[in-house]
């Protein structure tokens, strides 16, 4: 994960790469319930910034600094509707899987974090950085504007361009902290 880019645009052979690694998240019934708004255009992350923006979050987002902002945003949605949708047809109904209620973990938010990861880990093999983040404001306007179904959820939002020079890297940071092999792997039990 990166914080600053370098103000260069993505080619769009290279998004589409990107975004079309997307398309082959596994998901539930083969429902594929994930949704991405892409923001590419400078009116576009313009809004997305003033409308999302909170001065007291530690953590600015990358729009704060024009100099380090990314080179377009992708907007991931759950999209649970298409899930109760193909659990309602005649192959699926009788697993009960057609009512909310009745997921006990639900695969659109499951399935919709596995393509944000494939969409990272393409970025990472086009030579690209990203940021995964959530907004802490902001988010029922964009909900509203860009016209997102009542049935869908934002999940975060994915900054993506070509790293800054300038981004520190933070690794060794992380690593001191990353729990032990042996305390996170059980094998056999707990």
């Amino acid at each position: 994960m990166i914080r600053k880019f370098e103000q260069k645009p993505v080619p769009d052979e290279v998004l589409t790469r990107v975004l079309e690694a997307a398309r082959h998240a596994p998901s539930g019934g083969f429902s594929q319930g994930f949704d991405f708004v892409v923001l590419a255009k400078a009116a576009e992350l313009e809004w997305f910034y003033r409308t999302t923006d909170d001065p007291t979050d530690p953590d600015p987002f990358p729009g704060r600094e024009p100099d380090a902002a990314p080179a377009c945003l992708i907007l991931p949605f759950t999209n649970k509707r298409l899930y109760l949708d193909r659990y309602a047809q005649p192959d699926k109904i009788q697993f009960g899987m057609d009512k909310e209620e009745n997921w006990p973990i639900p695969s659109w938010t499951v399935d919709t974090s596995m393509a944000i990861m494939l969409m990272l880990l393409a970025a990472v093999d086009e030579g690209l950085g990203a940021w995964y983040l959530f907004i802490s404001r902001g988010e029922n306007d964009v909900m509203r504007e860009l016209g997102i179904p009542s049935s869908c959820q934002l999940l975060g939002v994915i900054a993506l361009g070509y790293p800054s020079l300038e981004d520190k890297a933070r690794g060794a940071v992380f690593a001191k902290r990353r729990r032990p092999f042996e305390e996170m792997f059980h094998f056999g039990r707990w």
